[in-house]
C-alpha cells in the first residue's frame, strides 16, 4: 500500500496557505473598505441635510447644503482609487458586477441633487433615492469583503449588522427631520419609524453577539438615546402635536448619535484587520515549521480499530509503515483543522442565510411595488401582513413570492 502520508501533509499545507492568501486579500483591500464606509457616512449626512432643505422650514443656508454634497464629492473619488482594476478572475465575477451595479447607480446623484435644490421632489421620494445609493453601497461593501475571506465570518458579520442598523439610524434621522421640520408627521411617516426602530435593534442585537470586547465598550457608551431624543421620538411615533419641538434640535441629536456610531464602526473595521493580520501571521508560522515541530501538539485523536482479531483489542493501526505517533499527531492537525473550518462555515452559512434574506425581501418589495404601484413602505407592510396571516417569517414570503417570479418569468429587481 502507497504511503499517504506525504499527501496528507501537503494537502493540509495547501488549506492553510489557501487561508492565508484569502487572509491577504482581505488585509488588502482595507483602504478599498475604509474609503467606501466614508463614502456611505457622507451620503448619510447629506441626505439628512437635504431633507431639511426640502421642508423650507429651517435655518439652513445653500452654502452649507453645498458643503455636504463636496464631502460626498470628495469620498466618491476617495473611492473611485482605491477600485482595484478589473481582471479576468472567476472568484471576483460578483464583486465586479457589484460594483458596476454600484457606480451606476451613484451616476443618478447629480440629477437627485438638481432636483433638491429646486425643491421639485418630495423629501419621502428623496429619502428612497438617497437610500438606495447607500444600499448599493452596503453590498459592495459586503460583496467586497465577502469576496475576500471566509475565516473571518465572526468579524465580518458584527461590522455588517452593526453598518445596517446605523444606516437604519440615518433613514430614522432622514424621516424626523422632515417631520419636524413639516410640523407633522403622516401615519405612513409614523409606521415607518417604528418599523425602523424594531429594525435597529435587530441589527444592533447580531452585531452585539459577535462582537469583540473593545467595539462593545464603545457601542454600550452610546447605545442608549438621550431623554431628549426618546421625548422626541415618542412625539414622532405617536402623532403627538410637535408644537415646540425643532427640526434642527432633532438633527443635531440624531447627528451626533450618528458620529458615534462611525466611531464604532472604525473600531470594528479595526478589529476585522487586526485578526486579520494576527491570522496571517499564526499561519505563517504554522507553514514555515518542519513537519516534526507542527505535529508537536497536544494528541487529540488518535485512530482505534475495535472487534479486530489481527490487533490486540483496542489497538492502534499503523498503516503503510505511518510511524503511531506521526499518525496520531497529523491526525489531530487535520482534525483540529475540519473542526475550525466547520465552525467558521456555519458561522459563515448563518451570515449568507442573513444576506440572502435581505436580497430576497428587497427583491420581494420591488415585485409589490411594481405590482400594486406602491411605494416601498406599503409593499413592506403587505410583507408583514402576508407573514403574520400565514404565521410564517417575513423571509419565507420573500422567497417565495420571488421563486414564482422566476418560475413564471416575471421581472423583478436583482
Amino acid at each position: 500500500m502507497q504511503n499517504t502520508t506525504d499527501y496528507a501533509w501537503r494537502y493540509w499545507s495547501a488549506s492553510r496557505e489557501s487561508e492565508r492568501l484569502a487572509l491577504q486579500e482581505l488585509l488588502n483591500s482595507e483602504a478599498l473598505l475604509d474609503a467606501i464606509s466614508a463614502l456611505i457616512h457622507a451620503l448619510q449626512r447629506e441626505r439628512g441635510i437635504s431633507m431639511l432643505w426640502l421642508c423650507r422650514d429651517s435655518d439652513l443656508t445653500l452654502p452649507q447644503l453645498i458643503r455636504r454634497q463636496d464631502e460626498v464629492d470628495k469620498a466618491l473619488s476617495g473611492m473611485l482609487t482605491q477600485l482595484p482594476e478589473p481582471e479576468k478572475r472567476a472568484a471576483a465575477s460578483g464583486f465586479y458586477g457589484r460594483v458596476a451595479l454600484t457606480l451606476q447607480a451613484l451616476s443618478g446623484l447629480t440629477a437627485l441633487r438638481e432636483e433638491v435644490l429646486r425643491h421639485q421632489l418630495p423629501y419621502n421620494a428623496a429619502i428612497e433615492q438617497y437610500s438606495e445609493l447607500i444600499r448599493h453601497l452596503l453590498h459592495l461593501i459586503f460583496e467586497a469583503a465577502d469576496n475576500a475571506s471566509h475565516s473571518m465570518s465572526r468579524a465580518l458579520l458584527a461590522l455588517f449588522s452593526f453598518m445596517q442598523g446605523k444606516e437604519l439610524a440615518g433613514q430614522e434621522r432622514a424621516i424626523g427631520a422632515a417631520g419636524f421640520a413639516a410640523g407633522a408627521f403622516s401615519k405612513a411617516d409614523r409606521q415607518q419609524l417604528v418599523t425602523l426602530l424594531e429594525s435597529q435593534d435587530r441589527s444592533f442585537s447580531t452585531f452585539c453577539q459577535f462582537a469583540d470586547e473593545q467595539s462593545l465598550q464603545a457601542w454600550h457608551a452610546i447605545a442608549e438615546a438621550g431623554q431628549e431624543t426618546e421625548k422626541l421620538r415618542r412625539i414622532a411615533c405617536s402623532g403627538m402635536s410637535t408644537r415646540g419641538a425643532d427640526a434642527q434640535r432633532w438633527f443635531q441629536l440624531l447627528s451626533e448619535r450618528l458620529d458615534g456610531m462611525k466611531q464604532t464602526e472604525q473600531l470594528l473595521r479595526q478589529q476585522v484587520m487586526r485578526t486579520c493580520r494576527d491570522g496571517i501571521a499564526q499561519l505563517e508560522t504554522a507553514n514555515a515549521a518542519p513537519l516534526w515541530e507542527a505535529c508537536r501538539q497536544p494528541s487529540g485523536y488518535s485512530l482505534y480499530v475495535t472487534n479486530t482479531p489481527w490487533l490486540e483489542e483496542g489497538g492502534m493501526l499503523d498503516a503503510a509503515g505511518i510511524a503511531p505517533q506521526l499518525g496520531r499527531s497529523l491526525l489531530t492537525l487535520i482534525e483540529n483543522q475540519a473542526q475550525r473550518l466547520q465552525a467558521q462555515d456555519d458561522e459563515l452559512a448563518a451570515m449568507h442565510a442573513t444576506l440572502t434574506e435581505r436580497k430576497q425581501i428587497d427583491r420581494a418589495k420591488a415585485l409589490l411595488m411594481q405590482h400594486y404601484q406602491c411605494d416601498e413602505q406599503q409593499a413592506w407592510h403587505t410583507l408583514r401582513k402576508m407573514a403574520m396571516d400565514q404565521n410564517k417569517r417575513v423571509g419565507e414570503i420573500a422567497r417565495a413570492l420571488t421563486e414564482v417570479a422566476a418560475v413564471f418569468s416575471l421581472p423583478h429587481t436583482r
